[in-house]
């Protein structure tokens, strides 16, 4: 194998291992059945396993690291019904 296609091989081979690994979005929704209404609270990138970045919808105040999307949810959840919305 040349040094071109063998480079070309290790492209391919980084390539699918960023797509396998990529990073998740997804929208922290807040729910009124009673009042049959909802919204988006903020926003939130699990970058892997056990590591969620999240910040607030309005005006995107970082809110913090969590450890997964469910403690985000639980997080902007305190007040209100919370659900987490996978964008993929």
């Amino acid at each position: 194998m040349n040094s071109i296609s063998a480079l070309e091989a290790l492209r391919a081979e980084v390539s699918e291992l960023a797509a396998e690994h990529a990073p998740r979005l997804f929208a922290l929704c807040w729910l009124d059945a009673a009042a049959d209404d909802g919204g988006i609270l903020g926003w939130g990138l699990a970058v892997h396993e056990g590591h969620v970045i999240a910040c607030g919808g309005s005006g995107g105040r970082i809110l913090g690291r969590c450890s997964s999307a469910d403690q985000a949810r639980r997080l902007f959840g305190r007040s209100r019904s919370v659900e987490v919305v996978w964008l993929d």
